[in-house]
């Protein structure tokens, strides 16, 4: 715990000289700093109206409130990613605990004093010789079963850009479109 409790610091430390280099930069501006945890500061405009019109027109983002949005994300992301190798952690010791003492459930579940441990039904994958299958052997192996048990799916993100004419004529005669979400992420 004390490997946490550190980095915690570090993390706080390095937080603080970046909030100090900024309050330096821009100690002419009229702007104050408002705390939001450990790591995360806002900045805000100390003449009140001039940010009710900036929330009543949302249309136009300022380089200050890109700056500030970049900030917070960037300190999210990163006690993010420190909760989930936490949590990564702990999922590895539940799962060797539950596979040890798997005996011990009771209708797929097992009651502890801080929760219960229950079986999840995984998802099922062919295997051969202890390794998945490539997708040429699962084709053939999907000609081999009965129909039922064999499912056509479709490669949307192929279709996405494809060039051929007959299938964009295919999607435009049906009314289909493949979109794309493209997003915005922050390195």
């Amino acid at each position: 715990m004390s490997r946490l409790f550190e980095e915690h610091c570090e993390q706080r430390n390095k937080a603080l000289a970046v909030l100090d280099r900024v309050k330096k930069a821009r100690q002419g501006l009229k702007v104050y700093y408002e705390r939001i945890d450990d790591s995360t500061w806002i900045e805000r405009c100390l003449n009140p109206e001039s940010s009710k019109n900036n929330k009543m027109s949302e249309t136009v983002v300022t380089r200050m409130e890109a700056e500030q949005a970049i900030a917070i994300y960037r300190t999210a992301k990163n006690e993010k990613l420190n909760a989930e190798a936490q949590m990564m952690q702990a999922e590895r010791i539940i799962e060797a605990f539950g596979r040890s003492h798997l005996a011990e459930f009771a209708e797929g579940r097992f009651e502890l004093d801080s929760g219960t441990l229950a079986v999840k039904a995984g998802t099922a994958k062919p295997l051969k010789n202890g390794r998945p299958l490539s997708t040429a052997a699962r084709s053939e192996l999907a000609s081999l079963l009965p129909e039922p048990y064999v499912r056509r799916s479709c490669d949307f993100a192929g279709l996405f850009g494809c060039p051929d004419k007959m299938v964009r004529q295919l999607l435009a005669a049906h009314g289909i479109e493949i979109v794309r979400e493209d997003r915005f992420v922050v390195l």
